[in-house]
């Protein structure tokens, strides 16, 4: 029956985040759900489901302690209910890395010219500039830079496009940025905006997190609320 499926399905999904907890917290089995949520309340994606988690708890535990006949069933989850913590389950066990933005990234030397950078930044629509120089990442232009740059070479209605992209970086209040590894979660990325003291600018994203890697994303703030927001609008409800 589906009553039955639903609760079968519940607990089996309910279990494996409890298995996940004990192992992450390195916990034993005398240790409950509800501590093992506060021990683990840094990781990202326990503080962003906590609340739910919490929930969860407190249905299985109704449900657990109610009669085996499913005739007589007190409580069932939900479609919805089941369809929610399996989605968890999944995020934390299994969850989706920041590969998920791997794309061709446009680079830029050190002594391009400003005209071709500003056109082709314009076109592609690139607000943030990889700079490298003798093949070594210097730094990221913004297009807070740019329009720095820009305003400073307004004279008489016209602008002067003279000089390097490297010149830009002179216009850019330190750039906040952090490599990161392609294995890091989506969830982990976005914590690391959030948690962070300095207002980053963007996540630079290599194989293993190295500087001196190829550059396979540059991750925003904005890209990582698109992809949370399609994928689970629960966070933002």
């Amino acid at each position: 029956m589906v009553e039955q499926e639903g609760y079968l399905e519940f607990i089996e999904s309910f279990n494996h985040i409890h298995k996940y907890l004990k192992k992450y917290t390195d916990s034993d089995d005398n240790v409950s759900f509800s501590d093992l949520l506060y021990k683990a309340k840094a990781h990202p994606m326990i503080h962003l489901y906590l609340d739910e988690l919490h929930l969860f708890r407190k249905l299985r535990n109704i449900i657990v302690h109610q009669t085996d006949d499913f005739e007589q069933l007190i409580a069932t989850p939900s479609d919805e209910v089941v369809e929610r913590i399996k989605f968890i389950e999944q995020q934390l066990v299994d969850p989706s890395t920041v590969g998920v933005f791997k794309a061709e990234v446009i680079k830029f030397n050190a002594t391009d010219s400003i005209e071709d950078v500003l056109k082709l930044s314009g076109e592609k629509e690139i607000l943030k500039l990889p700079i490298y120089e003798n093949n070594k990442f210097i730094g990221l232009v913004t297009s807070r830079a740019i329009a720095k740059w820009l305003q400073k070479h307004i004279q008489n209605n016209t602008i002067e496009l003279s000089g390097t992209v490297k010149d830009l970086l002179d216009f850019e209040k330190k750039s906040q940025y952090e490599f990161i590894a392609s294995s890091m979660t989506v969830y982990e990325a976005w914590h690391l905006f959030q948690a962070s003291p300095k207002k980053l600018d963007a996540l630079l994203l290599t194989e293993s997190g190295r500087q001196e890697d190829v550059i396979e994303a540059v991750i925003t703030y904005d890209d990582l609320l698109k992809y949370i927001y399609t994928h689970d609008q629960y966070v933002f409800n």
